[in-house]
Order: C-alpha cells, then structure tokens, then sequence
C-alpha cells in the first residue's frame, strides 16, 4: 500500500484563498466488527467552481441530495494509493453563499490495503487519512475545520485526537477549529497519559524506559525550540501506539508514535530523542506542499532542527554520529529538487545535510536567523526560503544553496 503519511505531514496552519476554509460536519458510528456508517456534511465557502473529493471505494454512497446547479461525476481512482473513488462537483456559476455537499455512506473499516496499520486491532481503533475513511479533497492538501461526532467508541477505550475532546456515553464529540487535511483519532484499550511542557503523551505503559524518553525529550524539544521560533503554537498531543511497523507520523498538534521496531533492550535514549524532536520540530515545519519539490521545507527543515536538539542534549559525538551515518547512506542519494516529491533518503538524509552545510557556510547566528524569517511564513515555498537567505546571507549563498539542491 502506498503510504500517505509519507506524503502528508505539511498540514495545518496556512490560510487558504478562500474567505472561510471547508467545513466538515461528522457523524460517524462504529459497530463492534467495524462497520462504519456516516454521514458527513462538507460546507464550501464561497466562490467554488469545482471541487473532487476522494472516498475508499470499499463504501457504499447512498444517493446525494445536490444544491441546484451542482451537478456531481464518479470514476475510480488509484492515486495516490489504490482503490479509491473520486467525486468531481461541478457549479454552474459561483457564488457568493456557502455550498453543502452531504456525503452519507457505509461499508468495513477494514481492508486488504491497510498493511500493518490496520484501523482496527484487538486494542482499539488507529484512523487517520491513510484509511480513506472520509472524504479526502482529491488535491491531497484541502484543509478544514470540523465538528464530529463518532459513536461506537466502547467507554473503556482512551481517545486521542485532536482539538476539544468530549467523551459521550456511546462516543466521542471532536470540535477542531484549526486546519488541518486529516481527521486522525486513537481510541485504545489502557492508554495512561502524562503532561509535560508543550506535550500530552499517552502510552500503555508510561513506566518504561522508552516511555519516559519520549516525554523526557519531547518536553526538551519543545523548550529549546520555542528559544527560537517562540511558543509552540498549540500543546502537542501524543500518542504512543503498539504495532508492527515503526511508522510515525505527525499532524497539527497530534502525533502518533510506534513501538514497533524501537522498544528494543539495545536502544539509545539518542535515537528516541532525535525522533520525537523531528516530530515537535513538526510545529513550525509543516507548511510546504506534500506533492511538490518544496515538501523539502517540511521533512528535512524538520530533521535538521532534530539536529540541533541532539547536539545541544547529547553533545557534539553524538551529532557526529548522526552527521557520519547520513552522509554514508546518500552518497547516491541524487538531487532534493527537480523531479517533484523528494524521496526518502533526499528528505532525511540529504537534504538536512544540505541544511547543515548552509549553516557551516554562513554561520549559526545567519542560519538562525535564516529559520526563523523562515519560520513565521505562512506558506513555504522554496523561492520563499531563498528569497530570505538572499536578504540575510547574500545573493553568492542563495545560488550555491539552490545548486546544491538541484545537484
């Protein structure tokens, strides 16, 4: 399966063109096997003139009540991950009031695409954008608000997700006045919370060691940061689940972490550390395009600030370690821009130590002025980015900084 949390991690916080963002009404129940039934109301602003949505196409749509002069058309679709329908709407003229689109549908939460991040295990349900459970705008980078009410959430299960969280006696009611393109939710069997600075952090287990880094370096994350780019824009919620694979990812003030493949005896507080600063370094790295050249200013922004955690809480070895390994695992890495999405290894690896060797040229007290500028932009772009190395550091340091990502 193709993973869209690969793809999407620039979310939230940039306004859109329109006068008021897409709004999602949802009503969504669970039965104890998973079958979802929902009904969920999406509400324009004005001006649209066409707008697709994509939907798993393992859901049956029961038929649509269209505004007048909104004509809808169905076709499968197998982007980005397989098995999908699209519904394209179209307006015969826009206009000045909002647009409602009533999505009402039904089918198995579960399917054979999921993988190892099934959205339904014997601990409890894990959703998010991946599963395709609801509808998704079809550009991938449609953000909302949304009002939700889920119901079948057994009274035992723990919920995490974002914005305002109410606990009803059959469910949940979610009130989320921030954008984001996902409705992701934990619900879980024996999750413990814990508060620190900047986090709320939920595990099954908060006495073990791995646990305890995850607060201990997300709070220092946090702190360190906020020396920079100032407060954190919203208190992170975490959730640390258990399955197989090690995947993580973040969304606007929420992130889902994974035992799998790191709550081993051999681990490092190193490892744990850097990777739950990349995902707090997700606060102010989130804004660029997850389809395009530029989602370098998400992933690899993030892990250069990783970086720079490590260094000031583990020492300089230890980034040495860091800085050795990622450049011994590109060296066939290829260029960050100019063949659309970078791949893994660019985001990760080259592309902070394009980042790192920016700051080497310039020097620390420019690149953090540079991140900073940087930082409070609403949108990222790469000409955005360069446009303030020009002003900060020179027009000779833009150039180099732009061939280097195309080299």
């Amino acid at each position: 399966m193709k993973r869209l949390s690969a793809l999407l991690l620039a979310l939230g916080g940039a306004a859109v063109a329109h006068a008021a963002p897409p709004h999602y009404d949802v009503a969504a129940k669970f039965d104890p096997q998973g079958a979802l039934d929902a009904d969920v109301t999406i509400t324009l602003s004005e001006g649209e003139a066409e707008k697709a949505f994509l939907l798993s196409d393992r859901f049956a749509l029961r038929p649509m009540d269209l505004p007048p002069g909104v004509t809808m058309s169905v076709e499968p679709s197998t982007s980005p991950m397989p098995a999908l329908n699209k519904y394209s709407f179209r307006f015969a003229a826009p206009t000045a009031d909002p647009v409602k689109l009533r999505f009402r549908y039904a089918g198995p939460i579960l399917t054979e695409h999921d993988s190892g991040n099934k959205p339904l295990r014997p601990e409890g349900y894990e959703l998010f954008i991946d599963h395709m459970w609801f509808p998704v705008g079809a550009d991938i980078q449609t953000r909302f608000t949304v009002d939700a009410t889920i119901d079948g959430l057994a009274p035992d299960l723990v919920v995490v997700a974002q914005g305002d969280v109410t606990r009803t006696p059959t469910g949940v009611r979610i009130h989320r006045d921030f954008l984001d393109i996902d409705l992701p939710l934990v619900a879980m069997h024996g999750l413990q919370r814990a508060e620190a600075h900047g986090v709320e952090f939920y595990s099954r287990d908060l006495s073990t060691q791995l646990s305890g880094w995850y607060v201990k370096h997300a709070e220092g994350a946090a702190r360190y940061f906020e020396t920079m780019f100032g407060p954190l824009p919203r208190k992170v919620r975490m959730a640390h689940v258990w399955r197989d694979r090690s995947m993580g990812y973040a969304r606007t003030a929420y992130t889902v972490l994974s035992e799998g493949g790191r709550n081993t005896p051999d681990i490092t507080e190193v490892n744990p550390g850097r990777y739950v600063a990349h995902e707090i370094a997700h606060a102010w790295w989130m804004l660029a395009s997850p389809l395009t050249d530029d989602f370098w200013l998400v992933e690899s922004a993030a892990e250069y600030m990783s970086m720079r955690y490590v260094e000031r809480a583990f020492g300089a070895e230890e980034l040495a370690k860091n800085i050795a390994a990622k450049r011994d695992g590109t060296k066939d890495a290829g260029p960050v821009m100019g063949h659309g999405r970078p791949n893994r290894i660019q985001l990760y690896g080259k592309g902070p130590l394009l980042l790192l060797d920016l700051e080497h040229r310039i020097g620390r007290p420019a690149m953090d002025r540079l991140m900073i500028a940087m930082a409070k932009e609403p949108v990222h772009t790469t000409p955005v980015f360069l446009n303030h190395l020009t002003q900060i550091a020179g027009a000779e340091a833009a150039s180099a900084f732009e061939k280097a990502l195309h080299t």
